[in-house]
């Protein structure tokens, strides 16, 4: 049935002999990143980031050749704690005034299973571009009926250092490692 699946930012596409687009288009409603932090050693609380746009480009026959490209906007990021989401979109933390999206744009895709791919890609935020790898998996192909569309989900995981990026305060009581959960839908 599928041929081969690849996905970047958590994501290329799958691609088989009768899906006919070139370009697929993140759905930003349904599109997010979800992480954790490892807070004083005792919990990890989390937080989400909304707000996707971009496009993965297939290449008719090969995965491993799909380009993914994704910008999420910062100033979506939300924990359930205002004061804190305050603090975290200020000059000490991510400064989302000067820097208010975040990228990733793959460099190379790695299958590694025929529903999952290795996806590495850098990865820009707070003005720092890193690269890294995502360990995507393709989930399902739907008919979405409210939008009259099929489209096409996929779940990516990684985890990234806060400090590589310059958004080290309060370590290492707030922990540096950052777990980062994505899942896309997307659509011709």
């Amino acid at each position: 049935m599928w041929k081969s699946i690849a996905f970047v930012i958590g994501l290329s596409l799958a691609t088989t002999p009768a899906f006919a687009a070139d370009t697929l288009k993140f759905e930003p409603d349904h599109t997010y990143v979800l992480f954790r932090y490892n807070h004083f050693g005792m919990t990890q609380p989390p937080g989400k980031i909304m707000g996707a746009t971009g496009t993965v480009l297939l290449d008719s026959g090969d995965p491993t050749k799909d380009i993914v490209d994704i910008t999420l906007d910062m100033n979506s990021l939300t924990t359930g704690l205002p004061d804190f989401d305050t603090q975290l979109k200020g000059t000490a933390y991510f400064d989302v005034a000067q820097f208010p999206k975040a990228t990733f744009k793959s460099t190379k895709i790695e299958m590694t299973g025929d529903t999952t791919a290795n996806v590495t890609g850098d990865l820009t935020i707070h003005g720092v571009t890193k690269s890294v790898v995502l360990a995507v998996t393709f989930t399902k192909k739907a008919f979405n009926p409210a939008i009259f569309k099929t489209g096409y989900g996929f779940t990516a995981t990684t985890h990234i250092g806060r400090g590589d990026f310059g958004v080290s305060k309060y370590e290492p009581f707030i922990g540096d490692d950052i777990q980062l959960e994505i899942g896309a839908e997307l659509y011709p």
